[in-house]
């Protein structure tokens, strides 16, 4: 069966869980290379009606950049990651669990994919016809290589910094203040880096801005 390219004109990372009646925990799931290639979301319904809920995994084959192409196939192998189960329904108050396992030996870079569980109108499976809503999630998942490697470089010209991830691996740059007394520190927005990636941004002052920098040997502060 031939592979579907899906391109994606929205990124859905999280909806609100008091709006989607939806909670799922973690949104983030990262395999190292060696390590269990098994690991699961945790999905709860936090509402007063029953969800009807549909799961695909999404191959992103063009990682940093927006809006995201996805890669999907009815065939796991062909993705590279399985989910389970495809299709559940959560009562009230109900939890359960969605299996991810990675089918992909350990890349010489990061690949990564979106989970994606939207809420559908109408029991699962019904021969009828139904409606897909926006509301819902698009998890990421992401296999790191076996010497990952996250190198930022970058450098800031007044109000503006600009960052390269010349690594084999992403880092999440988070946390990001701008400190210069006597004036407040003033929060800076970060972003997740993928090798070969740059990433740009103004920020609100002129003065030095301090990161912190998430990687798969922990966090370190970093500054430009």
């Amino acid at each position: 069966m031939s592979r579907i390219l899906v391109v994606v004109f929205y990124v859905l990372v999280r909806i609100a869980p008091a709006d989607a009646h939806l909670s799922l925990s973690p949104i983030v799931i990262s395999f190292e290379a060696g390590a269990e290639k098994r690991k699961d979301f945790l999905l709860e319904n936090t509402g007063e009606r029953p969800q009807y809920l549909e799961v695909q995994a999404q191959r992103i084959l063009n990682l940093g950049a927006s809006p995201e192409l996805y890669e999907t196939s009815p065939i796991p192998d062909a993705v590279g990651l399985l989910v389970a189960p495809r299709r559940l329904v959560l009562q009230p108050g109900e939890q359960k669990r969605i299996r991810v396992i990675l089918l992909e030996d350990p890349p010489k870079t990061d690949l990564a994919w979106r989970v994606e569980i939207v809420p559908v109108i109408g029991e699962v499976g019904s021969s009828i016809p139904v409606a897909l809503t926006m509301v819902g999630y698009k998890a990421l998942v992401f296999a790191r290589p076996n010497d990952p490697i996250v190198e930022i470089v970058g450098d800031r010209v007044g109000q503006r910094v600009s960052v390269t991830n010349a690594g084999t691996s992403n880092g999440l740059l988070h946390s990001g203040e701008q400190c210069s007394p006597p004036r407040p520190c003033v929060r800076v927005p970060g972003k997740r880096l993928w090798p070969g990636m740059t990433w740009q941004t103004q920020l609100p002052n002129d003065a030095p801005v301090t990161f912190t920098l998430t990687g798969p040997r922990g966090d370190r502060a970093i500054t430009f």
